[in-house]
C-alpha cells in the first residue's frame, strides 16, 4: 500500500513539473514596448491649462500671484516640431499703498510658439518660445509708474515642460513652465506654472 502510495505521487509530481519546450526562433524581433510612441496620435491638437502667474522684479511688488486660465491650438509639423497659438488670461490683485485698496487687474497674453519634443515611450520632454501681444484689463498699476503708458505689451515667451501620454493614443497631460518678458510694463517680467490636458485628433 505506501510502495503505490509512493509510486503515485511520484507521477503526479512528475506530470506537474513537466512542460512543454518552446523553440525560439534565431532573429525574431522582440515586441515593441508598450504603448508605442509611433503610435500617438499626429496633426491637429487642443490644449486646456490651469496654474498660476507670478510677476518678477518691481512689478511683483505690487501685483500678488494669480490664477491662470490657458488655451492651445497648433499642429505637429514632425514628431519634434510643432507650431501653436496661445491664449491666456490670468488675474492678479494689486497690493498698492493707501487709500488704493482692494483693485485687481487682469493680465491676457496673445501668443504664437514653436516646440521642440523629445519622446521617451510615454514621457516627453519638451521647450517652446515665441512672442506675442500682453494686455492689462487696466491702469491701476499707473500710480507706481508701472503700465501707465499703455496697457498693451510686446511680450517674448520662453519656458518647457514634460508631458505623459495615456493609454489613449489621444489623450497626454503635462506641467509647463514658462518665463514671460514684457517691454512695456518697465521691462517687467513673470512667469507662468500650469498643468495641461491635450487632445491631438
Amino acid at each position: 500500500m505506501l510502495r503505490r502510495l509512493v509510486s503515485a505521487l511520484l507521477v503526479i509530481g512528475l506530470c506537474l513539473a513537466w512542460a512543454p519546450a518552446r523553440a525560439q526562433v534565431i532573429g525574431e524581433a522582440p515586441p515593441p514596448p508598450f504603448p508605442d510612441p509611433k503610435k500617438f496620435a499626429r496633426g491637429f491638437f487642443a490644449e486646456g491649462e490651469l496654474g498660476a502667474l507670478v510677476f518678477l522684479g518691481k512689478m511683483g511688488r505690487y501685483a500678488a500671484a494669480g490664477p491662470q486660465f490657458g488655451a492651445r491650438l497648433g499642429y505637429d509639423l514632425f514628431r519634434w516640431l510643432a507650431l501653436e497659438a496661445r491664449v491666456s488670461g490670468a488675474s492678479s490683485n494689486a497690493t498698492l499703498p493707501p487709500p488704493t485698496v482692494n483693485q485687481s487687474f487682469q493680465t491676457y497674453l496673445y501668443a504664437g510658439e514653436a516646440r521642440l519634443s523629445l519622446q521617451l515611450r510615454r514621457f516627453g520632454l519638451f521647450a517652446e518660445g515665441g512672442a506675442g501681444l500682453s494686455q492689462l484689463s487696466n491702469n491701476v498699476l499707473a500710480q507706481v509708474n508701472l503700465a501707465g503708458g499703455s496697457l498693451f505689451s510686446l511680450a517674448v515667451v520662453a519656458g518647457g515642460g514634460l508631458d505623459y501620454h495615456t493609454l489613449n493614443r489621444h489623450f497626454s497631460i503635462g506641467l509647463d513652465l514658462d518665463y514671460l518678458w514684457l517691454q512695456s510694463y518697465g521691462s517687467a517680467s513673470a512667469l507662468t506654472a500650469t498643468a495641461y490636458l491635450r487632445y491631438t485628433r
